[in-house]
């Protein structure tokens, strides 16, 4: 008869980083496929990342923070599992910010009503 196959029990810190590793994916309009490529792993393989089945080598974080154009230290999760609308609203307003800066009449004129029509939304929090 086969030997049954143990099941690991990784310690919190890996899910969170599956969390934080799967944000900062999305974030950057990746697919699991396009950071495998990058960073030299199988797709597969992020998606056990990402899920908190696998608990990555430090040389394979620097990889994937490479991929993602990014650090090591950002990467990282924190020491709790962050909240994320806060996450979402600080990554909102840093794209905000730079898209702001940057932003010639032809962005500005698309933007205005955008932002208008946003904030008149039912779905909006009061």
């Amino acid at each position: 008869m086969a030997k049954k196959k143990s099941q690991i029990r990784h310690a919190e810190i890996v899910a969170r980083f599956g969390v934080r590793l799967r944000e900062m994916r999305l974030s950057r309009g990746m697919t699991q496929s396009e950071l495998a490529q990058n960073s030299r792993i199988t797709a597969s393989y992020v998606g056990r990342l990402e899920s908190g089945g696998a608990a990555p080598g430090i040389d394979l974080v620097g990889r994937l923070a490479d991929a993602l154009g990014t650090t090591v230290h950002d990467l990282l999760p924190v020491a709790s599992a962050p909240d994320t609308e806060d996450i979402l609203k600080e990554r909102a307003s840093k794209l905000f910010d730079a898209l702001l800066a940057s932003a010639d009449r032809e962005t500005l004129t698309m933007l205005v009503p955008l932002l208008a029509r946003l904030g008149e939304s039912p779905t909006r929090r009061r």
